[in-house]
Parts: C-alpha cells; structure tokens; sequence
C-alpha cells in the first residue's frame, strides 16, 4: 500500500472521528447551553423595577418572555442579550412591572344576562299593594302560559306578605316566582307544583299548606330547572368585552362560583381560543341541590381538571348569610339598630336552618363534597355566626377527609375574630378578603356602631397570625372593583368620609400585593404555576404608570395600568405608553 494510499484512509479515519464527535455535541449542547440561546425571547422589558413577588420580594431591572411564559429575571444586561431581531424590547424607564393580578370573588366579571333583557328589580315592591299592581301589569304582557320568573329585594313585602293565594289571583294562567335577593323565592301554584313534597325547604303554615315561600333545595327548583336556558351565542361577545375591561384593571385571572350557563359560556370562548382571561369557578353543582349526593355519583370529582386558561377548581354550595350591607350578616352580637325594611331580626339570618332540616341542608352538602373528594370554595361568609358555622362543618368534614393542601376557602371576611384563626390554620382553609368595610359603610355603622366598624377587615392580624389571605373586591362597580383600588383600602383603613379604621390592621404594600397575586394563586392550587415573576412560570404581569412602593398611597387606585400581559399575549395597552 503506497504512501498516498495510507494518507486518504488516514483523512477518511479523521472525518468519521471528527463526525462521530460532533453529532455527540449536537445531541448533547441543548441540555448544557444557556436558555437563551435556544431561541430570541419574544419580548423583554428592561430599565424598570420588577417586583417578581417571589418568596425574598426580588427586584430585578428587567424581565423577558418567551412561548407564553417567564424566559429569566434579572439585570438589564443579562436580559437584553435575549432579545432577537424580531424580540419586543420595552424601555420601562423606571416604572414598575408586578404579576397579573388574581381575584377571588369579583361578581362584575360575569355575564348572565343576555344585553337589553329587562331587569324586573325596577318593579315597586315597597308595599304589598305597590308589588300587586306591578305584578298584574307584568303578568298582561305575558303570553298565557309563559314563565314569569321575576327578581326582587328581601323585605318584608316579597319574604312575607306575598303568598301564593295572592300570587294565584295575579296569575292564574301563568307559572309565576320571584326570588329575593338571598335565595329566598315565593311562587305560585302553577310552579309550586314542579316541587316534590320532599324536597326540603317548603315552607308551610300551621295548617301544613305551602305558604307559597321556598328556602333552600325547595328554592333551588324554579332557580335552575324551571327558569329558561338563554342562547348562548348572544353571551359570547359580552362576556369577552366584560374581560376586556377587567384586563384593563390589570386582571389576569378571574375566579368566582359559576353554574352551568357561565361554565357553557367560558368553555365556548376556550374552544374558540377567545378567552383573555384566566378563568377558575367552583362549579355550584351542588347549590340548592335536595340530591346531592346522587350528583356527585354521577359527575364524578372534577376539582382541578381544566388546562391553563379555564379549569374547574372545586364546587360551591348555598352559604349561611347574606349581604352584610342590607343586614343579613348572621352575628352573634345583636344590631345596635335594624334598618328600615329589614326583615332579618338583630341577628341577620340562618341560610342552612331556613331551609328545613340541617341533615339536608346544604350544610350536609359540604359534607358530601369533601367525601367524594372536591374541593369546597366561593363560600360567602359575612358575619362573625356564619364564620363559624362554617369552620365548625369545615371541621366535621376534616376528621373524614383531610382539607389540608386542597385549597378549600372562605369568602369576604368581614367579621373574621381570633377564635377563627387557629382552625383556619390547622385546616389550611384559604380567607378571602374584601374591603367593604373600608368604604360605602354608613348602613354597617347605622347598624352595628363605629366601634364595631373600626375592627372589622382585620387583615393584618390574620397575616400576623401565619395565614395568607388572598384578595377579592366582590364588586360591580368598576370603580372599587379595581385591584388598586382595593389595595389602598387595605393599606390606608380609610373609609370614604376620611374616617381612620383600625390602623393596626393597615397592611404594607408588599403584603396588599402579595394577596392579590402569589396568595391568590394558592386559592385555586397554582401557586407554582401563577403569582410571582420567576422563571418558568406563566407570563401574566402588569405595567404600572408610576412607582408601586412610593406612589402616595392614598391615591394608589389612580396609579395607571400601562400594559397587561396574559400568557405573554398583550391583552392592554395603552396608546402610546411604550
């Protein structure tokens, strides 16, 4: 073999060596290289201050995005190198970046009603004979037979005058109910005889005859099985514009108790890849339901199932109280005055004992619940009474099936006292909180005094007690259903009059911000996928106009939200901001 024979092999040895070393590199440099040099980020946002709201409270100068989720956090220089010819690169100029905000119980964001269906609380209901002239003329417009399924306050004249020999008279040809606020209905006997005698919740008089009253599984009949199924078309478009406007408030995540019409309504916009907001109900199943526990045969438990823009995160039930403001609260101190129309008593009222028997109650629901493994969320709870009633079958529930890690929760806090904190914690029970008592409270003052005003909301000692309360305006106006707007009732207790509310119960902001974002997620079980800027996690922030930790904090709620990314998609943004 000649010379120039051992030079060719000797060449041909060295390319497959040189082949076989670099198809090994290229198998192995994806796991040792850098992130960013996989791909360009498709946005980053530099020269600001992040509050990532991570464990340490980490500000970083810049941030950047990729494939919907949080690429790095870090310094202007390591960041920027991420950015690629076809990368967004927004110069903050020193505002400041916080995580989507989450909220837990925010009423405004739900559409039900499909637009321009006329609202029947504008009938007159303020005395017996105001409601009979109002419901005679309602009833002559409606086509015989029609179901006429009306809505009106709880007061004496719709929870006891009324009744359905009266409503009989107004309409005989008509299925006729009208349901108080506080799920308490009268109806007449065209839909009294869709209630099966054993339901509970009928009301009867001395004699046993129905009075016409329903309360509870009884009420739940008209409510979901009577009342008309709306086109669900005519819903998709409300409720995107509805999220369009939470989005601008800075929301990236909606959370709240739905039925099956706002559950349709949010999957179709799923399917359709419309959503521009997270969305996470306690689906209330079980609300209302005289056969609870043949429903949780039948659907099986679904809490947490759903992907990253809609899931089912537990079920909801009907609650012990009702609205604080109208007295309904259940307390265990008596009202220092009822108001006018009042018809609850000085104690608010019982839920779960109006409806009938306890065992068959929607008491016994949370029971069930918890047996067949869903989580228990969404649960409205105003006064001192309802918090513990609640706890007290939170923990009949416990000592069956653990709640402990299963983000179980309780609503609105208003009343929350020290004997509640402990089996909060033990349990692992999430409160959610608003800020009611910080602003339109002149009928909690006319009926429980100042000196009771002045500690309700106590926030702060719930924080210092170990437990992370999550945020929630529980609101319909746009104005207090803001975040922002929210956290500065928390942080300054001043009350609209310019009235100081407890100012040991003040929060700091990094607190108020944490409720609304990393403790928010823990409400639905996600914190390791929401709630903080930090590497991996899903790219939902918030660009701030200004400075969050010195903006004058008794003008928070002006603070302008700039941009709001969800998913690391620009849900809003304002015209030229960037």
């Amino acid at each position: 073999m000649n010379q120039r024979h051992w030079k060719n092999l000797f060449r041909v040895l060295l390319f497959l060596c040189v082949l076989a070393t670099v198809r090994t590199g290229w198998a192995q440099s994806p796991a040792n290289l850098p992130p960013e040099v996989l791909a360009y980020a498709d946005m980053v946002f530099y020269n600001g201050q992040i509050l990532t709201v991570n464990e340490q409270f980490t500000i970083a100068e810049a941030v950047a995005v990729r494939d919907g989720k949080f690429l790095a956090v870090g310094d202007n220089q390591r960041i920027l190198a991420m950015a690629g010819p076809q990368t967004r690169r927004i110069d903050l100029e020193g505002r400041t970046v916080v995580p989507g905000f989450m909220d837990t119980h925010l009423h405004s964001a739900w559409v039900t009603r499909v637009p321009g269906q006329a609202r029947e609380e504008e009938l007159n209901y303020e005395t017996l004979e105001t409601a009979l002239e109002g419901l005679r003329a309602r009833v002559a417009q409606a086509k015989p037979g029609e179901l006429i399924a009306l809505s009106g306050p709880s007061n004496p004249v719709v929870n006891h005058e009324l009744n359905v020999t009266l409503l009989d008279e107004v309409a005989p040809e008509n299925p006729l109910y009208i349901e108080a606020m506080n799920d308490q209905i009268v109806a007449n006997s065209l839909v009294l005889k869709h209630v099966p005698d054993q339901i509970p919740g009928i009301v009867r008089d001395e004699k046993g005859q129905r009075t016409g009253h329903l309360r509870g599984a009884a009420a739940g009949v008209p409510t979901y099985e009577l009342k008309p199924w709306p086109e669900v078309e005519a819903l998709l478009e409300p409720q995107k514009d509805s999220f369009l406007r939470h989005n601008r408030m800075g929301l990236t995540t909606l959370m709240g108790r739905a039925g099956g019409l706002e559950v349709t309504v949010f999957r179709d916009l799923m399917t359709r890849n419309e959503l521009t907001m997270r969305v996470r109900v306690a689906h209330h199943f079980l609300r209302q339901n005289g056969f609870a526990e043949a429903y949780l045969k039948r659907l099986g438990n679904l809490t947490d199932v759903g992907n990253d823009m809609f899931k089912i995160i537990g079920t909801s039930v009907q609650v012990v109280d009702g609205t604080a403001g109208n007295g309904s609260s259940a307390t265990t101190q008596a009202k220092i005055k009822t108001l006018a129309g009042d018809p609850y008593g000085p104690y608010g009222m019982n839920k779960w004992e109006e409806s009938g028997d306890l065992a068959t109650s929607d008491r016994q629901s949370i029971i069930l619940a918890n047996r067949y493994g869903w989580t228990v969320s969404s649960l409205h709870s105003s006064g001192d009474l309802s918090n513990t009633l609640m706890l007290e079958v939170f923990e009949e529930a416990h000592r069956e099936r653990s709640l402990v890690g299963r983000h179980f929760a309780i609503d609105h806090g208003l009343m929350w006292k020290p004997e509640h904190y402990a089996k909060l914690k033990e349990m692992d029970v999430i409160p959610s909180v608003y800020a009611k008592a910080l602003y339109n409270n002149d009928n909690l003052v006319e009926m429980y005094g100042m000196d009771a005003v002045y500690k309700m909301q106590p926030v702060k000692s719930l924080i210092d007690f170990g437990l992370r309360p999550a945020a929630e305006a529980d609101a319909f106006n746009p104005r207090t259903a803001a975040p922002l707007f929210t956290m500065m009732k928390w942080i300054t207790r001043l009350d609209d009059k310019g009235r100081q509310l407890d100012p040991d119960e003040k929060v700091s902001r990094e607190e108020a911000l944490r409720m609304y974002t990393i403790w928010a997620a823990r409400y639905s079980g996600e914190e390791d996928t929401l709630g903080s800027i930090e590497a991996g996690k899903l790219a939902d922030l918030v660009v701030l106009g200004g400075d969050y930790l010195t903006f004058p904090e008794n003008d928070l709620d002006k603070l302008r939200i700039l941009m709001t990314l969800m998913g690391g998609q620009v849900v809003h943004e304002t015209s030229g901001a960037f």
